[in-house]
């Protein structure tokens, strides 16, 4: 077994197009990070959230902002205020009013989704443990990494689709299956190779993409704001979390989403048997997972927001559809793992019947 899965490697890690594609992505997110550092604007932008960090948003701030030349010289305080009701001129708003809006929104968006009464008062008890009024503090490192977080699904995609479509595909193109399928391993501990290689590709891949990310926030922001509210950065979210927290909880999803791709690629490279029509596939998964259903069609909605193909982002934590299960209540960042576990055996189970019936013709 350790000798096949070192040859599935190797045929893996021999691919050219991986590399490069890998070293795309990382320049991307580095460029994506010291594009504020040669703009200028990193300094500045910094040293003014420093300055703000600590300020409950209640009468006292509300009245400061309305009167300024520039309210965006408060921001990312002003972003909240602006974000929440919609309004950009503040002057003779109320934090009472603010607050207010802020729970209107939030009832209006669940009707939206179609929940329950029960749903509504779950997270209507989620919410009511929230401070109030906000307090803002300064989170740089996690501000930045919510800012990217939705591009590291696309990129797993494309490296998963470039790295491990062929894993099954390329034996037929190369006509190896001919030899493959006559040995004594070649239609049982090989498929479970091929499957082991896969699963840790999408997951080093995702590591490698996450880890990066992580590590250029920390450098340049530091790690201060583990314990700032979430809902200062996105006012709809009724749980009672931490950035910190958040930030952890899209950091496994992200490394789940990277095996749960593999998954896929190398179900669809055992179905079709062809390395193209997997990547085209990949592709057409990736513009699909974009597409966003009406949300008065709940079941498909709920559908939709698992689909791995852009799932991680902020929008996660202003998903209102619950599933209960065991008599718990589970919320998108719960439920979506369960699912993806149970498709993913699904679709191994269907490779697998297909792969020992499997018949060369050549």
């Amino acid at each position: 077994m350790k000798t096949l899965i070192y040859y599935e490697f190797k045929k893996v890690l021999s691919q050219k197009a991986y590399w490069i594609a890998l070293a795309v992505m990382l320049l991307i997110l580095i460029a994506n990070e010291a594009t504020p550092v040669v703009l200028g604007t990193f300094h500045p932008k910094k040293d003014r959230e420093l300055s703000l960090s600590g300020t409950a948003i209640d009468d006292a701030v509300i009245t400061d902002i309305g009167a300024a030349d520039d309210p965006h010289t408060y921001d990312p305080i002003y972003e909240f205020i602006k974000n929440t009701t919609g309004r950009t001129d503040i002057s003779e708003m109320t934090a009472e009013e603010l607050y207010q809006t802020r729970d209107k929104v939030n009832n209006d968006l669940m009707t939206e989704s179609k929940v329950s009464e029960e749903e509504r008062s779950f997270w209507k008890d989620l919410d009511d443990k929230n401070d109030s009024p906000f307090v803002y503090k300064y989170d740089g490192a996690y501000e930045a990494f919510f800012g990217v977080v939705y591009f590291l699904s696309f990129m797993e995609l494309i490296l998963c689709g470039i790295g491990i479509s062929g894993l099954y595909a390329d034996e037929k193109a190369k006509k190896t299956d001919q030899i493959i399928f006559g040995t004594r391993l070649g239609r049982n501990r090989l498929f479970y190779a091929k499957l082991i290689v896969g699963g840790i590709c999408g997951l080093v891949s995702s590591c490698i993409l996450l880890f990066e990310e992580i590590i250029l926030s920390v450098v340049l922001y530091g790690t201060d704001g583990a314990d700032a509210m979430l809902q200062i950065h996105i006012p709809q979210c009724m749980m009672k979390i931490t950035m910190g927290q958040a930030v952890w909880y899209l950091s496994l999803l992200v490394i789940a989403n990277g095996v749960f791709l593999g998954v896929i690629t190398m179900f669809m490279s055992q179905v079709t048997m062809n390395h193209s029509a997997t990547m085209a596939f990949m592709i057409f998964f990736m513009f699909l997972s974009m597409y966003n259903p009406a949300k008065s069609v709940r079941p498909l909605c709920m559908l939709w927001d698992m689909l791995p193909g852009a799932y991680a982002g902020s929008w996660l934590f202003e998903t209102y559809t619950t599933v209960k299960l065991f008599g718990m209540r589970l919320n998108i960042l719960q439920y979506t793992p369960i699912f993806w576990t149970i498709v993913s055996v699904v679709l191994i189970l269907f490779a697998k019947s297909s792969y020992r019936r499997y018949e060369v013709r050549a």
